[in-house]
């Protein structure tokens, strides 16, 4: 396994088109409620892989150790207003 890699997102979006190890996101909501995603695909639907939402003006982190594997890649979709997420992956 190389260096875990990391990825700022304020969008919907494709982090990895591969497989890889998912370890962990960061979601920070804007205005109101935000909700992130994560999807084993290069595109915002398929097999789901996590969910977390985080409520105005504050944080949520979801983290692990281990990893979480996806086969196919690693896709988000990001909703809320000014919502960004940062993930990381190998």
């Amino acid at each position: 396994m190389g260096p875990i890699g990391y990825k700022n997102l304020t969008s919907s979006g494709a982090v990895k088109s591969a497989g890889g190890t998912l370890f962990g996101v960061v979601l920070a909501a804007g205005s109101d409620t935000a909700t992130l995603v994560i999807y084993d695909n290069t595109a915002g639907s398929g097999t789901i892989i996590a969910k977390l939402s985080a409520v105005a003006n504050s944080s949520e982190a979801l983290v692990i150790p281990q990893g979480v594997s996806f086969g196919v890649g690693c896709s988000f979709v990001l909703t809320g207003t000014s919502p960004s997420a940062s993930v990381f992956y190998v």
